[in-house]
């Protein structure tokens, strides 16, 4: 798959994709080229790094290349106005 970050604003190239299951309270990160079915949202690495799923759902990391380690010095917390996308997806769930 290639294209760019669905995030707005954000020119980086394509390096994961997202899923979720409201039922489930899931979601999933995998490799671009998991997305057979072609409607995983589209993310760059520094945002799918990011990625904070709503409080009491689950985040499986199932990408090749994984996440910055623990240990790095870089600042990855998720601040609240960088996760219109996750808020526009999960407005519905956080209801119920």
């Amino acid at each position: 798959m290639s294209g760019l970050c669905g995030r707005h604003g954000c020119n980086a190239p394509v390096t994961a994709i997202f899923r979720f299951d409201g039922r489930a309270q899931t979601v999933w990160l995998d490799d671009p080229d998991q997305d057979r079915l072609g409607w995983g949202g589209r993310l760059c690495t520094r945002h799918a790094d990011r990625l904070t799923p709503p409080r009491g759902w689950h985040l499986l990391d199932r990408r090749t290349v994984k996440a910055l380690p623990a240990d790095s010095d870089i600042d990855l917390a998720p601040q609240e106005e960088d996760t219109p996308l996750l808020a526009r997806a999960f407005r519905g769930a956080r209801a119920s």
